[in-house]
């Protein structure tokens, strides 16, 4: 077996929205950037049919700029990306084409000086006197090892960080159950005028449960007829006799179905998978197993007893599961559920947050929803209280579980890649680690980059 070494600045591990904008920040600031993604392209839960949600808070502000928008700027100069289109569910919707986005990643990356390794995974840290000396990459026969002053765990899981050691937490505080993964998947020929008129009909089939908060009298038939750009949550009193039925193939309450940008084409995050730890590859493998047995009885059922699913077929399922929640890693500060229920903005905050909590029940078919004001995510969240040269990006940062519903979005976790990019190039170029970083100078340079650190009033 081969073995390299390889030496950087900065390594981001995983090229999904917490990565990507990890590496571009990191390298535009100066620093010499590793970027390392298992698959064959960049863009991770970017990539597999989901839509973006909460670049607008609920009042349809915006809340998220920076890489974040200029990845949808790029996207729009190739006609491949809507605008932020307000919902009364999800604060905004933004819709654009996956494949596409798998090539403004590169662009944008290689543009920015970021070298990229592919088909690649972390399988070892080398910790002493708590600091990562180096990491062992492994891809295709190849041991690489690579060392660096600063690593950034924008894996998701947080499996840097675990192979380290550093202290984490999983699941809701009240039960302990983590949110279940669903494997994503796209149908053709839909006819969703057909279902908006279904729900006009009998509008009792948008009345969600009571631990969902959303406006139901904008909310309906009417808001999807003149917004032809959305996603549909909803339902549920047809899931609900079918269930009763035992002809439902998921453990779901409700459809929610994502617009495509193609005429007839939506995508599908139905599939339901209880008791999965997505950091555990047992339980990922037999979750993807599962996803894919579900998935054409899914369909089955969805063409005998939806309108406008009639005809439908499926056009693809996605490659990897979409995970919602495994690990939270302690940071230097943790944000809590308490702080951004008053919209609570400290002066050291580096990114906004705005979503809807967001927790899909993990032992039963429900999800409690809450909408919630714009909120700011601290510098302190991004830096490991244990690992000295170690930070988080995206949903393994230092949240608990309930911001971690809303902060999962990937307008979010993008913007708190940018934020933790800077604040590793900062380390860098002023030998320091990144908990001697002056936010103040992180926050300058991310308010010169177009972030947004303070709710538009």
């Amino acid at each position: 077996m081969k073995t390299l070494q390889r030496k950087y600045d900065v390594v981001v591990i995983g090229g999904g929205p917490g990565g990507i904008p990890a590496a571009i920040a990191a390298s535009r600031n100066g620093a010499k950037v590793l970027l390392v993604e298992k698959s064959g392209y960049l863009g991770g839960n970017l990539t597999i049919g989901l839509p973006l949600l909460g670049y607008l808070d609920k009042d349809g502000k915006p809340v998220t700029a920076g890489i974040a928008q200029e990845l949808v700027d790029e996207l729009k100069k190739r006609n491949s990306c809507t605008d932020h289109y307000p919902c009364p569910m999800h604060n905004s919707i933004t819709l654009y084409d996956h494949e596409i986005f798998k090539v403004v990643a590169f662009e944008m990356c290689l543009n920015a000086g970021v070298e990229i390794l592919l088909h690649t995974e972390i399988i070892d840290t080398n910790v002493e006197n708590g600091k990562i000396k180096a990491v062992t990459l492994f891809g295709k026969g190849y041991h690489i090892e690579v060392e660096a002053a600063v690593y950034i765990d924008a894996s998701g899981d947080g499996d840097m960080g675990y192979m380290a050691g550093a202290t984490y937490n999983m699941g809701q505080k009240d039960t302990g159950a983590l949110q279940p993964p669903t494997l994503m998947f796209t149908l053709g020929n839909v006819d969703t005028d057909k279902t908006i008129e279904f729900i006009a009909s009998d509008p009792e089939q948008m009345r969600l449960c009571n631990t969902i908060e959303c406006d139901f009298d904008k909310y309906n038939a009417e808001f999807f007829r003149s917004n032809p750009y959305h996603v549909m949550v909803g339902l549920r009193k047809l899931f609900l006799e079918l269930k009763a039925k035992g002809e439902l193939p998921v453990d779901r309450d409700t459809l929610i179905y994502i617009k495509s940008l193609i005429p007839g084409e939506v995508h599908i995050n139905s599939t339901r998978h209880l008791g999965i730890n997505g950091s555990d590859v047992l339980d990922l493998t037999r979750s993807e197993i599962e996803g894919h047995l579900q998935i054409p009885k899914l369909v089955e059922t969805l063409k005998k007893y939806v309108p406008g699913f009639e005809n439908c077929y499926i056009t693809q399922i996605y490659p990897s599961m979409g995970i919602r929640e495994t690990r939270r890693f302690a940071g230097l500060c943790e944000l809590t559920e308490e702080k951004i229920m008053v919209g609570d903005v400290p002066e050291d905050t580096v990114a906004l947050g705005s979503y809807i909590i967001d927790i899909h029940e993990g032992n039963g078919a429900g999800t409690i929803v809450k909408r919630i004001k714009p909120y700011g995510i601290p510098y302190g969240c991004t830096v490991s209280k244990d690992i000295d040269n170690l930070m988080f990006s995206g949903r393994c940062a230092s949240l608990d579980a309930v911001v971690m519903s809303s902060a999962r979005v990937m307008p979010t976790c993008m913007a708190i890649g940018e934020a933790a990019g800077v604040g590793a190039a900062l380390a860098v170029k002023q030998n320091i680690l990144p908990s001697q970083v002056d936010v103040k100078e992180v926050r300058n340079i991310l308010r010169n980059a177009n972030v947004i650190l303070e709710p538009a009033e």
